[in-house]
């Protein structure tokens, strides 16, 4: 299933599915979807990134700066077995983590998604991932027919149990001193992971770029909870995602 794939900036890296990995590329190198709104990387920092996937977001962050250290987590096998291949293929100073973050630890049934895997996550509703992707689809220019024929394809999935840890169980363990970007990209499980940080280290969180499932006030809680540990909030929607719950929040101790 994992296959190196040629970008067309010149990058190499193993994927999973090619169509996917060439979204994900876009958004992350050529729309540098982490680094906005003030959001910035510098030489030596620290990301936590959070719903790693295959490892894009940890590559860009690596090839970005120099001497940046990251921890990639991401609980499927599959995607994390690539995220390890393209950490050894870009030489990157990562420490990869086959787990979820959450509240406490533990263990929750994850579902995988082998067409979308991005989509992937514990707390995956068909119905709403399906309305999601269609939506997105529709507003890129897709007829809403072809987006309801390609959907079939896109959510065949399996389901799989998957360790859980802690943002703070793991900041303990590694003896991390600070976090200068906090990449929380995880499928409706965004609550749960900062649920998982204790409040001791909050102080250790520089900046933080959040996707935010709004669903039962999850946008208003994210960013209420930011604002209470003196993060200022930037939060906005992609054109593409309007219609759906979707949105991107931004926060930093810098000025926004």
């Amino acid at each position: 299933m994992m296959r190196r794939l040629h970008l067309p900036d010149g990058l190499e890296v193993f994927s999973l599915n090619a169509d996917e990995t060439r979204f994900v590329h876009r958004e992350v190198f050529e729309a540098r979807c982490y680094l906005q709104h003030g959001i910035e990387l510098r030489d030596g920092d620290c990301v936590f990134d959070v719903g790693a996937n295959i490892g894009l977001a940890t590559v860009f962050f690596h090839r970005e700066r120099r001497g940046v250290r990251i921890f990639a987590f991401e609980p499927s096998p599959v995607a994390c077995e690539c995220l390890r291949a393209n950490v050894e293929l870009h030489g990157a100073d990562a420490r990869v983590f086959e787990c979820g973050l959450s509240r406490e630890p533990g263990t929750a049934e994850f579902t995988f998604y082998p067409a979308n895997s991005v989509m992937s996550g514990f707390h995956a509703d068909l119905e709403a991932d399906r309305g999601a992707t269609k939506t997105y689809m529709v507003n890129s220019g897709v007829a809403p027919q072809d987006a309801e024929r390609l959907l079939g394809f896109k959510f065949r999935k399996t389901t799989f149990p998957c360790p859980l840890r802690t943002l703070s169980e793991i900041v303990d363990q590694e003896r991390v001193a600070r976090i200068d970007l906090l990449k929380v990209d995880v499928e409706k499980s965004e609550r749960e992971v900062l649920a998982g940080i204790r409040s001791d280290h909050w102080d250790l969180i520089r900046q933080a770029v959040i996707e935010v499932h709004d669903e039962t006030g999850g946008l208003d809680q994210v960013q209420t909870l930011l604002a209470k540990h003196g993060l200022g909030v930037v939060t906005e929607q992609d054109p593409l995602l309007k219609g759906t719950s979707l949105f991107t929040v931004f926060a930093s101790r810098n000025s926004l």
